[in-house]
Protein backbone atom coordinates (compact mmCIF):
# COMPACT_ATOMS: atom_id res chain seq x y z
CA UNK A 1 0.00 0.00 0.00
CA UNK A 2 1.35 3.43 -0.94
CA UNK A 3 1.24 5.97 1.88
CA UNK A 4 0.90 9.67 1.20
CA UNK A 5 3.63 11.96 2.59
CA UNK A 6 2.68 15.49 3.57
CA UNK A 7 6.02 16.67 4.89
CA UNK A 8 9.67 15.63 5.04
CA UNK A 9 11.70 16.82 8.00
CA UNK A 10 15.50 16.58 8.07
CA UNK A 11 18.12 16.99 10.79
CA UNK A 12 21.84 17.08 10.01
CA UNK A 13 23.66 17.36 13.33
CA UNK A 14 24.89 14.75 15.83
CA UNK A 15 21.71 12.88 14.93
CA UNK A 16 21.07 12.35 11.22
CA UNK A 17 17.30 12.16 10.72
CA UNK A 18 14.97 11.96 7.75
CA UNK A 19 11.34 11.86 8.87
CA UNK A 20 8.34 11.38 6.58
CA UNK A 21 5.06 12.80 7.92
CA UNK A 22 2.38 10.33 6.80
CA UNK A 23 -1.41 10.54 6.49
CA UNK A 24 -3.58 13.58 6.14
CA UNK A 25 -2.73 14.94 9.59
CA UNK A 26 0.97 13.97 9.63
CA UNK A 27 0.49 12.40 13.06
CA UNK A 28 2.20 9.22 11.94
CA UNK A 29 5.86 9.70 11.10
CA UNK A 30 8.28 7.22 9.57
CA UNK A 31 11.70 8.06 10.98
CA UNK A 32 15.13 7.12 9.61
CA UNK A 33 17.72 7.83 12.32
CA UNK A 34 21.45 7.39 12.65
CA UNK A 35 23.81 8.74 15.31
CA UNK A 36 27.36 8.00 14.09
CA UNK A 37 28.91 9.72 17.13
CA UNK A 38 27.56 7.06 19.50
CA UNK A 39 27.30 4.11 17.12
CA UNK A 40 30.79 2.90 17.97
CA UNK A 41 29.44 1.78 21.35
CA UNK A 42 26.89 -0.55 19.72
CA UNK A 43 27.48 -4.17 18.69
CA UNK A 44 28.27 -4.46 14.98
CA UNK A 45 24.88 -6.03 14.18
CA UNK A 46 23.01 -3.06 15.70
CA UNK A 47 24.84 -0.37 13.71
CA UNK A 48 23.16 1.41 10.84
CA UNK A 49 20.05 3.48 10.20
CA UNK A 50 17.16 2.72 12.54
CA UNK A 51 13.69 2.70 11.00
CA UNK A 52 10.61 3.33 13.09
CA UNK A 53 7.90 5.65 14.25
CA UNK A 54 6.97 7.30 17.53
CA UNK A 55 5.53 3.98 18.74
CA UNK A 56 8.66 1.94 18.00
CA UNK A 57 10.65 0.62 20.92
CA UNK A 58 14.41 0.18 21.06
CA UNK A 59 13.78 -3.56 21.20
CA UNK A 60 12.35 -3.57 17.65
CA UNK A 61 15.82 -3.03 16.08
CA UNK A 62 14.50 -2.42 12.57
CA UNK A 63 17.38 -1.34 10.29
CA UNK A 64 17.40 0.24 6.86
CA UNK A 65 18.31 -2.10 3.98
CA UNK A 66 17.53 0.00 0.88
CA UNK A 67 16.06 3.26 -0.36
CA UNK A 68 14.87 3.66 -3.94
CA UNK A 69 13.81 7.06 -5.25
CA UNK A 70 11.48 6.87 -8.23
CA UNK A 71 9.34 9.45 -9.95
CA UNK A 72 7.66 11.01 -6.89
CA UNK A 73 7.65 7.73 -4.95
CA UNK A 74 10.26 6.49 -2.52
CA UNK A 75 10.49 2.85 -1.49
CA UNK A 76 12.08 2.12 1.88
CA UNK A 77 13.07 -1.44 2.72
CA UNK A 78 13.99 -2.37 6.28
CA UNK A 79 14.91 -5.61 7.96
CA UNK A 80 11.22 -6.02 8.88
CA UNK A 81 9.05 -4.16 6.35
CA UNK A 82 8.72 -2.43 3.00
CA UNK A 83 7.28 1.08 2.74
CA UNK A 84 5.97 2.77 -0.43
CA UNK A 85 5.73 6.54 0.07
CA UNK A 86 4.04 8.97 -2.30
CA UNK A 87 6.11 12.18 -2.19
CA UNK A 88 4.46 14.05 -5.09
CA UNK A 89 3.35 16.89 -2.77
CA UNK A 90 6.84 17.46 -1.36
CA UNK A 91 8.94 20.42 -2.52
CA UNK A 92 11.85 19.22 -4.71
CA UNK A 93 14.30 21.19 -2.50
CA UNK A 94 13.15 19.17 0.55
CA UNK A 95 13.59 15.92 -1.40
CA UNK A 96 17.09 17.00 -2.44
CA UNK A 97 17.99 17.73 1.20
CA UNK A 98 16.60 14.36 2.36
CA UNK A 99 18.68 12.59 -0.29
CA UNK A 100 21.79 14.47 0.86
CA UNK A 101 21.30 13.43 4.48
CA UNK A 102 20.59 9.82 3.47
CA UNK A 103 23.87 9.73 1.54
CA UNK A 104 25.61 11.07 4.64
CA UNK A 105 23.95 8.32 6.72
CA UNK A 106 25.36 5.76 4.31
CA UNK A 107 29.04 6.60 4.97
CA UNK A 108 29.79 2.90 5.51
CA UNK A 109 27.46 1.55 2.78
CA UNK A 110 25.22 -0.33 5.22
CA UNK A 111 22.24 0.16 2.92
CA UNK A 112 21.60 0.49 -0.79
CA UNK A 113 20.53 3.77 -2.41
CA UNK A 114 18.98 3.77 -5.88
CA UNK A 115 17.93 6.82 -7.85
CA UNK A 116 19.31 9.20 -5.25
Amino acid sequence: MVEYVQIISVEDDDDLIVAFGLASDSVTTLILLRTPKFEVFLPEEDRGVSVGDANSSNEDNELLVAVEWRDRVVQIVSTKRRYELDIHAIDPADIKLAKKVLRKMNFDRRFEIKGG
